[in-house]
């Protein structure tokens, strides 16, 4: 498949070809400008090789300068060339077609068989007319709900909010978009996605707990407003962060080393040393711990029993919490680290293949519609 671009008002041509490695066929997308150079990158990877020839060429980073943008239009290009071939293909069929039956018509006396024929084609022709144009997106909903309900289960798919469940939509949608397209799938951000995920969290984990626990602190102390646990603020309609909740629940638990979740890519040495167990070093008081632990124990929540009895609760969420914080800085969620969020709130198969409960089935599996 080639294809003609234009990209800064500069005309580009545009192919994938197929190569045999040692893994087995990869692909590699060329681009050519006016000057003859060549920018080759192969799927996956990050540094491509610009030139006339490979014997003269230069690696060159595609994260940097122009180059990424400069490959998605390629793609973008090459995927509106395959979808107008089939549009062309599904027209030249309906031309022929047309023909056989122009054939047909110019005979004098049809037989009962040539007649039936003109039907069947006829039948042919409306059945390709009726075919939508490929669209530029294919996302079924029903597929994905369908394949959210697996992940999460059913109890968890029914008591979440209709918002979570739309930014769940708006996470695999947004997934699906960046993994469609295998030459920077990689190294594309994942951002819009992990903040998707990580609403959810703050929606249906952080705010009910912190609404719930504000409620129980009015019926205790009915003459207050705001109370202050654990250096947290609580007050009517508060906004709270997903890292505050584990200093409520938990002494220690395991988190993330920051200095290898900034890392582009996960190493099997660099996965050793990617958590380490944190203290609380957030000072509560023994009557504000057991504030907590009397609130959990009357509030009939499914998130109750969950904080009161996975002992890695509190290491989830402040998992989750790191990743979310990943998002305000300006380079890019990279694949493994969204990976790790999905896995730790939706669930799936891991990269040893064992399958991983997400957080959000792990709340809600046993509790009663």
């Amino acid at each position: 498949m080639k294809a003609d671009f234009y990209y800064s008002q500069r005309k580009y041509e545009c192919s994938v070809v197929s190569l045999s490695g040692d893994q087995g066929e990869i692909k590699e997308l060329r681009i050519r400008n006016p000057e003859g150079e060549i920018l080759a990158v192969q799927q996956g990877q990050k540094i491509a090789l610009r030139g006339k020839s490979r014997a003269t060429s230069q690696e060159v980073d595609i994260l940097k300068s122009n180059y990424y943008n400069l490959v998605k239009a390629a793609v973008t290009a090459l995927e509106l060339e395959e979808k107008q071939k089939l549009i062309k293909d599904k027209d030249e069929q309906i031309r022929l077609l047309n023909a056989e039956i122009a054939i047909f018509r110019e005979k004098a006396n049809l037989s009962e068989s040539e007649r039936q024929e003109i039907f069947h084609l006829r039948d042919q022709i409306k059945a390709l007319s009726e075919q939508q144009k490929p669209s530029t997106f294919n996302y079924n909903e029903q597929e994905i709900e369908t394949k959210l309900l697996k992940r999460l289960g059913t109890n968890a798919w029914n008591q979440i909010e209709i918002s979570s469940r739309n930014d769940l939509f708006s996470a695999y949608k947004h997934k699906y978009l960046v993994e469609s397209d295998i030459f920077t799938e990689n190294f594309s951000d994942y951002k819009p996605s992990c903040l998707y995920i990580a609403s959810v969290v703050e929606r249906e984990i952080v705010h009910s707990f912190f609404k719930g626990f504000y409620r129980f602190m009015c019926q205790q102390y009915s003459h207050q407003k705001e109370f202050v646990i654990a250096g947290v603020t609580l007050r009517n309609r508060g906004k709270y962060t997903i890292g505050s909740l584990p200093y409520l629940i938990a002494k220690e638990w395991d988190t993330f080393n920051e200095s290898v979740l900034n890392q582009e890519y996960l190493s099997n040495d660099d996965r050793d040393r990617l958590y380490y167990q944190k203290l609380n070093d957030q000072k509560i008081s023994s009557s504000d711990r057991q504030l907590v632990n009397e609130f959990l124990e009357q509030w009939q929540h499914p998130l109750s029993q969950w904080l009161r009895s996975n002992s890695k609760a509190a290491s989830k969420i402040d998992q989750v919490a790191k990743l979310r914080n990943l998002t305000a800085h300006p380079m890019p969620i990279y694949k493994w680290q969204f990976t790790e969020l999905w896995l730790l709130v939706i669930g799936g198969k891991t990269k040893s293949g064992r399958t991983q409960k997400g957080l959000l089935k792990e709340i809600y599996e046993r509790a009663v519609p």
